[in-house]
């Protein structure tokens, strides 16, 4: 003879599943915003504050066409992507 299921496990088994699904999201997110979230000031090399345009000290904030604005030194040499 087989035996019925019985409902009352098998509705608590999908709702203790359920749970767990929306715990571990919350924990992923948690861990996601803490990972994000670090304390540091930009800086320059020197240690002092990039420009309004992200650019340290001595560079000049230059439009290289396709590769958008830069930040390059002034006395030549490579440029990169200004500090945000």
């Amino acid at each position: 003879m087989k035996k019925k299921p019985d409902w009352k496990i098998i509705c608590m088994a999908i709702v203790c599943f359920v749970a767990g699904g929306i715990v571990g999201a919350g924990i992923a997110v948690c861990a996601g915003n803490n990972a994000h979230s670090t304390d540091f000031a930009v800086a320059c090399a020197d240690g002092s504050a990039p420009d309004k345009n992200g650019c340290c000290p001595g560079e000049v904030y230059t439009d290289m066409g396709d590769l958008g604005f830069n930040c390059c030194p002034s006395g030549g040499g490579n440029c990169f992507p200004p500090i945000r």
